[in-house]
């Protein structure tokens, strides 16, 4: 019998991290975003230099929210530390919408974009990683890496 290891459980389940390999390709870094200032609500929604977006204008007020979240409050959040997981709806099976439902918590979002261009897309204030599938491993490991790295995070 062969003894299993996190090592190998990782790699079968198709952990990289943020070099790259498995189901999420190498964590991007978007040019900065100016000026990164706060909009008003009903404000026009501006363009930004990355899809997802990374930085620029946003909205100022922080909310948890449940469902898809306008391009500048994703950018609050981010500019507030947290890290966004979103995923467009009718790639993921039951079973991954759980996973990455239970990675949810004080530093991750997890919520819908049916505008992805990629299934999943793991944001933080200025880094970007698109990912094939769910990777826990590498979502995990893009957590751990890039939350509360921003200009106005708070998270402990």
């Amino acid at each position: 019998m062969t003894a299993i290891t996190a090592t190998s459980l990782l790699a079968a389940c198709g952990g990289g991290g943020s070099t790259g390999t498995g189901a999420c390709g190498p964590v991007e870094r978007p040019q900065a975003q100016f000026p990164a200032s706060h909009l008003l609500p009903g404000q026009p929604e501006p363009r930004y230099l990355s899809e997802p977006p990374t930085s620029g204008p946003h909205i100022a007020v922080i909310t948890r929210p449940t469902g898809p979240i306008s391009r500048p409050e994703q950018v609050g959040l981010l500019e507030a530390g947290l890290v966004l997981v979103q995923y467009r709806p009718g790639d993921l099976d039951a079973g991954q919408l759980a996973t990455l439902a239970a990675l949810a918590g004080p530093e991750v979002v997890v919520a819908p974009d049916p505008d992805l261009d990629d299934p999943i897309a793991l944001t933080a204030w200025l880094r970007l990683q698109r990912c094939s599938t769910v990777d826990a491993g590498a979502i995990t490991d893009f957590v751990d890496e890039h939350a509360d790295l921003s200009p106005g995070g708070h998270l402990g």
